[in-house]
């Protein structure tokens, strides 16, 4: 099953790093050759806690993702555990941001 990880690029997630770490995940998931596209997205409302970065459809909310997190988020792409220390976002907001993109609004 195709994975996305949607890296948030709102103002907040920016200003934290989430450019580069678009960039860097994007560049591992390649190089691993691991069935998931990274993909920019403009907010998930949970600027407080950025950046952020969401997979679909496995519905993983990680928060404050650093660079030293991303090994952790690939091996998890390629079948390993979710990293659950990374997933700090109130349930309620996760809710709306999974029934959106279930919905395909991205």
């Amino acid at each position: 099953m195709k994975q996305t990880c949607f890296v948030c690029q709102n103002i907040d997630c920016q200003s934290r790093g989430s450019e580069a770490l678009m960039k860097e995940l994007t560049d591992m998931v390649a190089a691993k050759a691991i069935d998931a596209e990274v993909k920019p997205y403009i907010c998930f409302g949970g600027c407080d806690f950025g950046p952020n970065v969401v997979v679909h459809p496995q519905k993983n909310w990680y928060a404050g993702v650093q660079k030293e997190d991303l090994p952790e988020i690939v091996n998890s792409l390629a079948g390993g555990p979710a990293v659950t220390r990374l997933d700090t976002i109130d349930p309620s907001l996760k809710d709306i941001v999974y029934s959106l993109l279930d919905a395909g609004v991205v």
